[in-house]
């Protein structure tokens, strides 16, 4: 699996939001979060259902610039998302 990091240089909050519902419904998309106030977008696709030139495509509208690009194994995806990873801070009691 590959995960590429997106900036924007045109977008807003209504269409980013249309675009991620859209990328979300592919086959071979696993996640995909645009923001369209930061302008910024992650999407994590199976190469093999669909290619990195494909998905930039679907974007081309919105004028994407690659920024980053990982690869990423099953496990790491399904680690990614346990909630314990994605905290933003300690609460202090």
């Amino acid at each position: 699996m590959l995960k590429i990091e997106l900036r924007f240089g045109e977008i807003n909050p209504v269409d980013a939001m249309v675009k991620q519902y859209e990328l979300l419904k592919e086959e071979g998309i696993y996640r995909a979060f645009i923001n369209g106030y930061s302008k910024r977008a992650s999407v994590v696709f199976d190469e093999s259902k669909i290619s990195k030139e494909e998905v930039l495509k679907r974007l081309g509208e919105f004028k994407p610039k690659v920024v980053g690009v990982q690869r990423l194994s099953l496990e790491e995806l399904v680690e990614s998302s346990y909630s314990w990873n994605n905290h933003r801070g300690e609460v202090k009691v």
